[in-house]
């Protein structure tokens, strides 16, 4: 689970568009910060293979960009509303494989 889905979402609004969240100046999103556990790799293997390309994309540019210490022009920071929507799939898809494992954990037992 998210910890954005325990805030209010006036604060995760606020939050997205503060000026400190700089992972929006490296045309990141949100989802894309999130650890690699064994679920999000089951969810990264299941993800369609142009949006992982995609990913993958923004991934290596941010890390580019982090070697240089450098950071994208505004008009190339990655979009709240396209950030929302890929950081709600990858939570649909993550809750989907959760499930899946403890359905598993409880026929094992």
């Amino acid at each position: 689970m998210s910890i954005l889905k325990l805030l209010p979402q006036s604060v995760v609004s606020s939050l997205q568009k503060s000026a400190w969240v700089e992972y929006r100046k490296m045309g990141l999103y949100f989802a894309d910060l999130y650890n690699n556990t064994e679920v999000n790799q089951e969810v990264y293997r299941r993800l369609p293979n142009d949006i992982l390309v995609q990913r993958d994309r923004r991934l290596r540019v941010a890390i580019d960009l982090s070697v240089k210490k450098q950071l994208l022009p505004e008009s190339e920071w990655s979009d709240m509303k396209k950030d929302l929507e890929f950081t709600e799939m990858i939570e649909r898809y993550t809750e989907q494989v959760e499930k899946e494992n403890d359905l598993r954990r409880a026929f094992r037992e």
